[in-house]
């Protein structure tokens, strides 16, 4: 439980982010929502099938679709791509997988025990 509490602390208070610099420039990326995850994976998308996100971003060498899909990550949106793409592709490509570092299947899974626990505690089912 403790390590959930530090996950939630950090989350609130904006602690869990990693910054990134492109062309240098430093950027916040926060864990990623499921709204960023899908904005960034519609310009994977149309990428050769690779079996991992490692594979899909470097086999990346277009420049553009890289800094959109850092974009997402960064603001929700591809807002920033032009920005992003004045740096160098290994920054913009750095960048990415640091976003996708921050989807933790081990914190995701403790995350979701806390909110189970709390569902259970606050609405007891009906046997």
């Amino acid at each position: 439980m403790n390590k959930a509490a530090i996950l939630i602390s950090e989350a609130i208070t904006g602690k869990d982010f990693i910054p990134i610099i492109v062309n240098g420039k430093m950027y916040r990326v926060n864990p990623p929502t499921i709204h960023k995850i899908a904005g960034a994976s519609a310009y994977l998308a149309v990428l050769d099938d690779n079996k991992d996100i490692a594979g899909v971003i470097s086999s990346l060498k277009d420049i553009s679709v890289a800094s959109s899909a850092l974009s997402w990550f960064i603001d929700g949106s591809d807002s920033l791509s032009e920005e992003l793409s004045h740096g160098t592709l290994e920054e913009v490509l750095s960048g990415l997988t640091a976003a996708y570092s921050l989807i933790d299947v081990e914190n995701f899974m403790t995350l979701l025990g806390l909110a189970k626990n709390v569902a259970n505690l606050t609405a007891k089912q009906r046997l």
